[in-house]
């Protein structure tokens, strides 16, 4: 009973966030199927990224200094994170002929993202509790939509434009935003309305990158 649970408040407010962003392709919506299995492709890679990141757990936790606390929040966490929620699109669905305007990229992208928070709130939310589960469920899941589909825009934009260069400059773009934002958090300096405020000017962002996506689709 208690893993029903912890699957609903961890994967039940994702799919809801999946709708919310599904819902902003307003001219060519992708199939489903697609996007439940970017979802899908997103909360299997935490597992990769995990291992990867787990000698590292402790220095982060326990930094000598902020210098290396900035490194590992961008040279790991950001990089691996970001990484992998772009490779999983990259390498699958973006060779799909159903991949065709720059809103895709942000859609399928978003999906892999909350399928990644989704997966990482349910280990916390075993670890630390119902509470902190329905926290992250809300702050950590725009989060990781936030700088997913940021990444997104400019692998829609790569591909539709058959510029490569432009993947990264999103991946880079997203690794040192997530990367500063983890520093940020994890070194406590930020108060919890600075918090709230980083993802809200996250989301802002984004919103006005799908708002560009929409005025370039070829289906309007």
């Amino acid at each position: 009973m208690r893993l029903f649970w912890l699957l609903l408040i961890s994967f039940l407010p994702g799919l809801l966030w999946v709708y919310f962003f599904y819902r902003k392709d307003k001219y060519e919506p992708e199939p489903k199927r697609l996007v439940l299995l970017a979802f899908f492709y997103g909360a299997l890679v935490v597992i990769p990224v995990g291992i990867i990141e787990m000698p590292f757990a402790p220095l982060i936790s326990q930094p000598p200094n902020l210098m290396v606390l900035l490194l590992l929040t961008i040279g790991v966490i950001g990089l691996v994170e970001e990484f992998g929620k772009f490779a999983v699109i990259r390498y699958t669905i973006y060779n799909s002929s159903e991949f065709n305007e720059v809103m895709d990229g942000i859609v399928y992208s978003i999906a892999a993202g909350l399928g990644f928070a989704a997966f990482e709130n349910l280990l916390y939310a075993y670890v630390f509790g119902y509470q902190v589960g329905l926290i992250r469920a809300i702050i950590t899941s725009l989060i990781h939509a936030s700088f997913s589909g940021i990444m997104g825009y400019y692998l829609g934009r790569a591909k539709c434009e058959g510029k490569p260069n432009l993947i990264y400059i999103g991946l880079i773009q997203v690794i040192l935003l997530h990367g500063i934002y983890d520093f940020l958090v994890i070194g406590g300096m930020l108060p919890n309305y600075g918090v709230f405020l980083l993802v809200a000017l996250f989301y802002i962002y984004l919103a006005q990158l799908i708002k560009m996506a929409l005025l370039a689709s070829p289906f309007r």
